[in-house]
C-alpha cells in the first residue's frame, strides 16, 4: 500500500497540531489532578472565569488560568494561583493536600482567600513537603488557627510561608521549626 501525494502534506499537519497541543499541555496525570482540584472546591456562582471554574474546557492546561507551566519540554506546573477562586458565602473548606502531590516541579501554591478552615483527617500540609521545589506556600485570608502550625516542620525547600489574616491566636514562635 502506497501513499497517496495528499498523505505526506497530511502527516505533517497532523505533526504540527500535536506540536501546538504539547506546547500548551501538561502531563497528563496533572492535568486530571487539577480536574480534581477543580471538584474540590465546589461550584462558584458568580463566575465561571476564574480558577479553577474555567478549567477543563480544553485540554490546554498549560494555558488555563491560574496555572503556569515550564518552559522546558516537560511542561510540568510550576505555579498553581488559586487565590480567591472559591465563593466565600459556601461552607468552610476541609482541603485534602495531597490533591497537589502529582506536582513534582510545583514552585509556588498560592491557596489565599478560600475560606480554608483547615484540612482533612491524615491529609493536611504537611502532605506538601513531599513537594521538594516548593518554595512559597500562600495561605492568607482563610479560616486556619495554630492547630496547623506544626505541619510546617519538614518543609525544607519553603522560603516563602504567608499566614496573614487568619485566626491565630497570640504570637506565633517559628524557632525550631
Amino acid at each position: 500500500m502506497g501513499f497517496n501525494k495528499f498523505s505526506l502534506p497530511a502527516v505533517a499537519v497532523i505533526m504540527m497540531i500535536n506540536a501546538m497541543l504539547l506546547s500548551q499541555g501538561c502531563l497528563e496525570e496533572e492535568r486530571i489532578a487539577l480536574l480534581q482540584i477543580k471538584t474540590s472546591f465546589g461550584d462558584h456562582p458568580n463566575d465561571n472565569s476564574s480558577p479553577p471554574f474555567s478549567w477543563g474546557k480544553d485540554a490546554l492546561c498549560c494555558s488555563w488560568y491560574g496555572v503556569t507551566c515550564s518552559n522546558s519540554t516537560t511542561r510540568r506546573v510550576i505555579e498553581i494561583d488559586l487565590s480567591n477562586s472559591r465563593y466565600w458565602s459556601l461552607e468552610d473548606l476541609y482541603l485534602n493536600a495531597s490533591i497537589f502531590l502529582p506536582f513534582q516541579e510545583l514552585n509556588v501554591l498560592d491557596l489565599s482567600g478560600n475560606g480554608i478552615a483547615g484540612c482533612v483527617a491524615n491529609e493536611g500540609f504537611e502532605r506538601l513537603s513531599r513537594l521538594t521545589k516548593l518554595e512559597v506556600l500562600s495561605l492568607g485570608d482563610n479560616f486556619l488557627n495554630n492547630s496547623i502550625l506544626s505541619s510546617f516542620k519538614g518543609f525544607l525547600s519553603l522560603k516563602h510561608l504567608y499566614l496573614d489574616n487568619n485566626g491565630f491566636q497570640d504570637s506565633i514562635n517559628m524557632k525550631g521549626t
